[in-house]
């Protein structure tokens, strides 16, 4: 397929692809045709990737981002599913021989797949309907004469008698022909396309959609009671369409689903049958008059509304579906893009109970060291013990930075660190909750297993957790998108879009940051424009047996690397400290030779133009080579040659949670806690205070301005400083605001327990060795880590 550019004027563009398609997409996305055809051109016939089309072909695109592509290639896709339905219908009722000049034209020009079905629908019944059989026996023409005739039932019997009747067909009598004309003319009204396109238009503006609670819900599903909302509820179709509702509708079909709820979609049923008489009968001097208007409002109850309740269900189902899918998608592109500590040795601690706490060492390039348990917790309560190996390895390896999982016993494993380890208590290193969503996933997947094939699954977990406070990008692309747990709804929406939507944030995520080629894990390296998972493979398999690579251009020497793949991915991998210092930026290497030009004509080594912000300054102010490289590319250039570093995302900040709360118990309404937003949605954003339940931040209560969606002013990951609204200890939630002066109901739901214990960590048992013999004995264990 070859689209060629020609001329400025979309109309003597030529092209082999069908215009058609380039006119579509434009109208769908309101974005300038021409620039849609460019688009089409690279992604299509020059096989180019979403982030390498961002990123390298600004010029040819006009500067379009990374979400606009991705729109213009999602509405190409649209335009063909619609075209092969199309292709579909006309051949199929071509094959049924019933097909007319007036019936193909319709087909031809419909617009929408809704139209063109309404087209197809009295063609594709499975088995062969009543009105068919009676139009095949003739009698269609009696039913005009139903339409249009003064008479009545028994005057046209007289009439007619014995003319309609057909034995061979079973219709014998003229009360058996008489209803077949009646079922020809139900179906005539059921499947008439222009009724049906009105009333579309007419449920969208006007029906209801109506929940209620299903009799004998409580036997179907023994958490009925979490859809109380939806009892008796009532909304707009039409309001239910928007993305901030898209939640609503979503939670309506999952008590559905559950057999809890019933839903349906209400609307006027005399406004349905006053258009129908009104397109097919509407005479005051008919006959039949209140047969017809009985054959109206069979059509209506039995094709129509089904049809029409089925279509905005699953048109909602769809709106919903996008919304859900595009709030996970910020939400993960967020935590994937959050600050990062870099390369620094890190202590990774899963917590446990009865099993211990796993202990790990990852050292500043994310290699695994050595580990070992500790058991600072009940039964065994080693407080002293596990204190003086934690020190003892801090004081072993350099560490830094100890990184605890946040789930069960997060929060009492981090009071014990910062109570008990001398280099935490004094500030010397930092001890820091992480949030460990997906973490037994990747422990077990087989990425794991291959990269640690000897080691338990915790131990494997606390790796994770130690990586992916190096760096969240490089560790979380190792698992699924759905088990990181900042969804809505994601095992109910479309799991295809799902899928084809993260995995596009993922790829989006790892080629704005790139990656280090020499270090780069093969999951990370798979998500790099162009390369793929068999490629990344080749890649680490090629670096392990010569010692990484030199410089870009000896990646063309790995196994099935082409040229192809080499102009997609080569801008992202970065080598540093190697012989082209260009190879560290996000310079593609298509623009070295430019460069390389320029640095001659000044007088100046590549190197120099690299470190040398005066000679930066000098290439900014020259127009003459602006012109000749384009406006963008040279804005890029620029911009990546004054970097100080390549990566975007910021450094990592400490932070602490306040340390007088440990459980909801703790908590008291009214007071201010310090927190981490962990999870967006359409109505309000989720937030850890320190403590296992998430707090709310309803939309409502983030600012003291009118905030319409939460997902434009928060975003996971962000510190944020919270006050206690209200406390429902019964059912575990904690309702929070960010406004000043808010109202708060100091009178709890429901109170805590009485009696509540302290952290666990406060129970040290006494034990008779000396902090310092215990100190000796853990530095003589480390001999036996497990290296």
């Amino acid at each position: 397929m070859i689209i060629v550019l020609a001329h400025n004027n979309l109309g003597e563009l030529k092209m082999s692809l069908e215009q058609n398609a380039v006119i579509f997409a434009a109208q769908e996305t309101q974005i300038n045709a021409r620039n849609v055809l460019a688009v089409l051109n690279l992604m299509i016939t020059e096989q180019c990737t979403v982030p390498f089309v961002a990123r390298y072909r600004k010029e040819v695109t006009g500067g379009m981002d990374e979400v606009q592509i991705r729109n213009i290639q999602e509405s190409y896709e649209n335009y063909l599913e619609r075209e092969k339905r199309r292709e579909y219908i006309l051949d199929a009722i071509k094959k049924m021989e019933q097909m007319t000049p007036e019936l193909e034209k319709k087909i031809l020009s419909a617009t929408t797949i809704n139209q063109l079905e309404d087209l197809y629908a009295p063609y594709k019944a499975k088995k062969k309907s009543k009105g068919m059989t009676a139009k095949e026996a003739g009698l269609d023409a009696l039913a005009e004469i139903i339409l249009s005739s003064p008479k009545n039932k028994e005057q046209l019997k007289i009439e007619f008698e014995d003319k309609f009747n057909k034995p061979e067909l079973k219709f014998t009598t003229f009360e058996e022909c008489y209803s077949g004309a009646m079922d020809i003319l139900i179906e005539m009204f059921a499947h008439d396309p222009e009724t049906k396109e009105i009333l579309r238009k007419d449920f969208w503006s006007d029906s209801y959609i109506k929940s209620t609670k299903r009799e004998k819900a409580e036997l179907e599903d023994k958490d009925w009671m979490k859809y109380k909302d939806y009892f008796d509820f009532s909304q707009k179709s039409s309001e239910l369409k928007e993305p901030k509702a898209g939640h609503r509708f979503l939670a309506m079909r999952r008590g559905m689903t559950s057999k809890t709820l019933k839903v349906d979609v209400v609307f006027p049923e005399e406004v349905a049958l006053g258009l129908i008489k009104k397109r097919f009968f509407d005479k005051s001097n008919l006959g039949c008059l209140s047969d017809l208007e009985l054959a109206a409002k069979k059509a209506y109850v039995n094709y129509i509304h089904p049809s029409l309740d089925l279509e905005i269900k699953s048109e909602l189902k769809r709106v919903s579906d996008e919304t859900a899918i595009s709030v996970f998608g910020i939400n993960l592109k967020n935590l994937l893009l959050q600050p990062y500590l870099g390369p620094k040795s890190v202590i990774g601690v899963d917590p446990g109970v009865r099993t211990g706490c796993k202990i790990v060492i990852v050292d500043n390039t994310g290699k695994f060291l050595a580990d070992c348990v500790v058991y600072p917790h009940e039964p065994r309560m080693q407080v002293k013990e596990s204190a003086a190996i934690l020190e003892a390895i801090i004081e072993q390896f350099k560490v830094q930075h100890i990184a605890i999982g946040s789930g069960t016993y997060g929060r009492e494993t981090l009071q014990f660190i910062q109570d008990n380890v001398p280099q935490v208590k004094s500030g010397k290193v930092n001890a820091t909750l992480i949030s460990e969503a997906g973490a037994s996933v990747y422990s077990a997947s087989d990425i794991a297993r291959e990269e640690f094939p000897d080691k338990d699954p915790t131990v494997r977990g606390a790796i994770s957790i130690a990586r992916r406070f190096q760096d969240p990008l490089a560790e979380l692309v190792k698992i699924d998108p759905k088990s990181i747990g900042v969804g809505q709804y994601q095992h109910d929406v479309n799991q295809a879009r799902l899928k084809k939507s993260l995995e596009g944030i993922v790829e989006s995520c790892v080629n704005f940051v790139g990656v280090d080629l020499n270090t780069a894990s093969a999951p990370l390296l798979a998500y790099v424009s162009g390369i793929g998972p068999t490629l990344a493979s080749n890649v680490v398999k090629y670096r392990e047996s010569h010692g990484g690579f030199k410089n870009r251009q000896e990646i063309l020497k790995v196994t099935r690397f082409s040229p192809k793949v080499f102009e997609q991915a080569a801008g992202f991998l970065r080598i540093y400290n190697g012989v082209e210092p260009l190879d560290a930026t996000f310079i593609h290497p298509e623009r070295y030779d430019v460069l390389t030009k320029w640095a001659q004509k000044n007088k100046v080594e590549m190197k120099e133009l690299i470190s040398d912000k005066e000679l930066v300054t000098k290439l900014e102010r020259d127009h003459e080579f602006k012109n000749e490289v384009g406006e963008f590319t040279f804005n890029d250039m620029v911009k990546a040659l004054k970097a100080p570093s390549q990566d975007p995302r910021t450094e990592f900040k400490s932070f602490e949670y306040r340390k007088d709360i440990s459980k909801i118990g703790d908590l008291k309404v009214g007071e201010w806690y310090p927190g981490l937003v962990t999870n967006i949605t359409q109505f309000g954003a989720f937030v850890d205070i320190g403590i296992k339940e998430n707090g709310l931040l309803h939309v409502s209560q983030i600012s003291d301005t009118f905030v319409e969606n939460a997902m434009t002013a928060l975003k996971v990951g962000q510190v944020v400083k919270v006050q206690v609204l209200e406390v429902d200890y019964e059912r575990g939630r904690i309702s929070l605001t960010a406004k000043q002066g808010a109202q708060v109901n100091r009178a709890p739901t429901t109170g805590p327990s009485t009696g509540a214990s302290k952290s666990q960590i406060s129970k040290t048992q006494a034990s008779t060795q000396s902090v310092a013999n215990i100190k000796n004995n853990a530095f003589a264990g480390l001999k036996n880590l497990k290296l």
